[in-house]
């Protein structure tokens, strides 16, 4: 059982990893800041910071994980906001937007491939 779990967490990191890295180059590419790489949710276990700005973090629970884009906060009203920093996600086109969030299924996508075309 202990191993069964143990394969079943690590699965779900790099499936997590690749996704969230997916819309990470994507974000990267639009020119879009990114502020926090996370793996795993709730309290941090490890992080540092990169020269780019953005933190990478491990959390206590690795069933899922995200990154934070600038101008990506819940509470943020950006509509007619004054003075929003180029590199925020709202202030992307539609299809830069569209391509950024595709961009995490299709890294799933490109790893099952991947994987399969080895197996």
């Amino acid at each position: 059982m202990g191993l069964a779990l143990l394969s079943f967490l690590v699965l779900i990191t790099v499936i997590v990893f690749i996704h969230e890295l997916g819309h990470y180059i994507a974000a990267k590419v639009c020119g879009v800041r990114v502020e926090t790489f996370s793996i795993g949710l709730g309290p941090e276990l490890w992080a540092f910071q990169s020269q780019s700005g953005t933190r990478w973090r491990v959390a206590a629970f690795p069933l899922g994980g995200y990154i934070m884009m600038h101008g990506d906060e819940p509470s943020a009203d950006w509509a007619g906001s004054p003075g929003v920093a180029k590199n925020a996600f709202q202030q992307k086109s539609t299809l830069q937007k569209l391509f950024i969030v595709a961009a995490g299924p299709v890294f799933n996508f490109l790893l099952a491939v991947v994987l399969l075309t080895f197996l």
